[in-house]
């Protein structure tokens, strides 16, 4: 009589081990790949949705920054009317001038 290992359920074990460890690793693969598809999809939906938004009410050259986390020290220096886009985060921001300014002044050295 032959090895253990010729045995069919021997082998069929080995085989189904093998087959679970391919499906394991693909299966971690694309769960990589996935969650890493959705984080960069994540931002640019966002900015398509708030750019789609801004075409359909006209309210393209508004200021659009976050005034209370951008600049927290000088609340209620935005005129509205945006005069660049400057990136934050992974968002492109239509800021007035006045937000720049106050933006590059918080982001100062003291």
């Amino acid at each position: 009589m032959g090895g253990d290992s010729e045995h069919p359920a021997r082998q069929f074990a080995e085989a189904w081990q093998a087959a679970t460890g391919a499906v394991s690793e693909w299966q971690r693969k694309v769960a990589d790949a996935t969650s890493e598809a959705l984080g960069k999809l994540d931002p640019a939906l966002r900015a398509a949705v708030q750019a789609g938004r801004a075409a359909l009410t006209g309210q393209w050259r508004d200021c659009r920054c976050p005034c209370g986390t951008a600049h927290p020290d000088d609340r209620g220096v935005c005129d509205g009317r945006a005069v660049l886009t400057r990136r934050l985060g992974e968002v492109d921001v239509s800021l007035c001038a006045p937000c720049a300014v106050a933006q590059g002044v918080a982001e100062m050295p003291r």
